[in-house]
């Protein structure tokens, strides 16, 4: 299946490039497709070609394209209400959400604000936190991904986001080096000239000295609030070392800094469980959801049990917008959620067989030679995985996206280097789809 622009994709990308902002979407001469229609674990373009879908669309459709559930909850709802007002008049279908995310949340007695996007819920989160620390200033970590709006913005260390904004986002955080503790793979390297430029690149630090380094910081007590994603997405994949972020949390709140746990990309499944939390062995103060969460539609929200410190409405909301609770997206969420509980334990049975279509991938790239010459190691959980390529070039998995597509699969490269590639399926997926996957990338492998 090679890949080139019809005359249609062609003319689409024309139209699409003299209106959109230059900056959003990538054009090249193969790239992008433009989607047709999709269902279950496939996308089809407007040429009729179809792919396999690895990115879930940045992790939104966890139960595959268009599952029944979510056409029924449409279906249902377009009957009854399309549009609502939020923060004055609520309707049931936003009720019922909220107390579904109480349910299932790890919080005792929490209170929920949504949002229509993950920026939202962690915009939510740090004015939440500045109003009660009384403080202003933030820390996260390098290679993190928390949105882009101003608020998020603040929290990202990456130039090709903050490039034109740092008058604003000057003082406002403290980006901490990634911990690093894999002394194996640093020893591959020939010498500690490369050793040295691996870890600046990466921006990593022994576990020990970022924590030294957190509490430092932290002794100012000018810090409202910590944010953090349980694993990183965008900054490829990236986990914490063991017990890492139990010391952090331990640390922040000595000092009177709160835990903002971003599972945006994490939650509902992603992992292997319902909520990456789950396995952290500490509460964070605040926890933001998002896409999964909509079953497709933008929804997103901030839960957390001092969200009382908002207080009691006067009849003007402080922090809200036009569509909050959009009674569409909520009674699709609903299900969508329900959906996802009911059937976890069925995914979760799949992920071994996954697994060990990873093990036999590295497997089979040893005994050709491959992996000698692109080395490669796993990271992730669950159905957040990458294969990060960490001795190559800067960019090495973006000629490697390109080439899947004309093969007929979707993924995408990730980290601040490009040099992880992505792979966050929706949760239908099947063993067997990961075996063609991995076919297709080890005869790129073998052939560059």
């Amino acid at each position: 299946m090679d890949y080139k622009f019809s005359p249609q994709t062609k003319s689409l990308l024309d139209r699409l490039q003299a209106v959109e902002c230059p900056d959003t979407t990538y054009v090249s001469e193969n790239f992008p497709i433009v989607f047709r229609k999709s269902s279950g674990v496939f996308v089809e373009d407007i040429d009729r070609r179809k792919y396999l879908d690895f990115t879930s669309c940045f992790g939104v459709v966890a139960l595959g394209h268009g599952p029944s559930v979510v056409k029924r909850a449409i279906k249902k709802q377009a009957k009854k209400l399309i549009h609502g007002m939020g923060d004055v008049h609520p309707t049931e279908e936003k009720i019922k959400l909220l107390e579904l995310l109480a349910k299932i949340s790890p919080y005792a007695s929490p209170k929920i604000h949504l949002g229509l996007s993950g920026g939202d819920s962690i915009e939510t989160a740090l004015k939440t936190a500045m109003l009660a620390t009384k403080r202003h200033r933030f820390l996260s970590f390098a290679g993190g991904y928390h949105g882009l709006q101003f608020g998020p913005l603040t929290l990202s260390a990456r130039p090709v986001f903050i490039d034109g904004f740092e008058s604003w986002i000057q003082g406002k955080c403290i980006s901490l080096p990634f911990p690093w503790q894999n002394d194996e793979l640093l020893e591959s390297f020939d010498s500690f000239e490369q050793q040295e430029l691996f870890l600046n690149q990466n921006q990593f630090l022994r576990p020990e000295n970022v924590l030294e380094l957190l509490e430092s910081h932290l002794k100012t007590k000018s810090f409202a609030a910590i944010v953090v994603e349980p694993i990183q997405g965008r900054g490829g994949k990236r986990e914490f070392p063991p017990h890492f972020l139990s010391q952090c949390a331990r640390l922040c709140h000595q000092y009177g800094t709160l835990v903002i746990l971003d599972e945006i990309y994490t939650g509902f499944g992603r992992t292997g469980v319902l909520f990456a939390q789950e396995s952290l062995g500490f509460l964070p103060d605040l926890m933001c959801v998002g896409k999964a969460l909509g079953g497709g539609f933008p929804l997103s929200a901030c839960i957390g049990e001092i969200l009382d410190v908002w207080g009691k409405s006067q009849g003007e909301a402080r922090h809200t917008q036009t569509f909050l609770g959009h009674p569409f997206a909520c009674h699709v969420a609903y299900e969508n959620i329900r959906e996802i509980s009911r059937r976890l334990s069925h995914f979760q049975s799949k992920i071994p067989a996954i697994e060990n279509e990873f093990l036999n991938f590295e497997k089979d790239c040893k005994q050709d030679g491959i992996y000698a010459k692109y080395p490669f190691c796993f990271r992730g959980k669950g159905f957040m995985k990458g294969l990060w390529f960490y001795s190559q070039r800067e960019a090495f998995c973006v000629p490697m996206m390109e080439y899947l597509l004309a093969k007929g699969f979707l993924v995408l490269p990730e980290g601040e280097r490009a040099d992880v590639l992505s792979l966050t399926p929706p949760l239908v997926i099947l063993p067997e789809h990961f075996r063609s996957l991995f076919k297709t990338i080890f005869h790129y492998l073998k052939t560059i």
